[in-house]
């Protein structure tokens, strides 16, 4: 059932109908029926559907600007291994501390540091 309600809304919304009328329409559908419950799970389907229809460009986020310089070798082999060719952008992350994190196509190649202290710190406190 909840798949049915995903699929309905996606198609109004790639329909080109307003998304405030179609979220309107859902939740009182769905109210109607006793569903309202599944809204929020609905609504997640759907954003994860939509999101993935629109990550067609190759992204690399890095630390800060000097690791494009930096990590270029590991960025362009990330690019390959995803069969990224042409065009990516570069978008700054602090949070990743160094590294870089290539995506394309809902594949991710995650060589940061973030990522590998964080999978230090899990394997040295299990």
């Amino acid at each position: 059932m909840k798949k049915h309600y995903i699929q309905a809304t996606i198609d109004l919304i790639l329909s080109g109908t307003d998304p405030q009328v179609v979220l309107k329409g859902l939740y009182g559908s769905m109210e109607k029926k006793g569903h309202a419950r599944l809204y929020a799970s609905v609504l997640r389907g759907v954003v994860r559907i939509l999101e993935s229809k629109s990550t067609n460009a190759a992204t690399v986020s890095v630390a800060t600007e000097t690791d494009t310089k930096k990590f270029a070798s590991e960025i362009k082999e990330m690019l390959t291994t995803l069969g990224v060719e042409g065009e990516h952008a570069i978008v700054v992350d602090k949070t990743l501390i160094g590294g870089a994190v290539a995506k394309y196509n809902n594949t991710v190649i995650d060589r940061s540091y973030k990522t590998a202290l964080t999978n230090l710190y899990r394997a040295t406190t299990k």
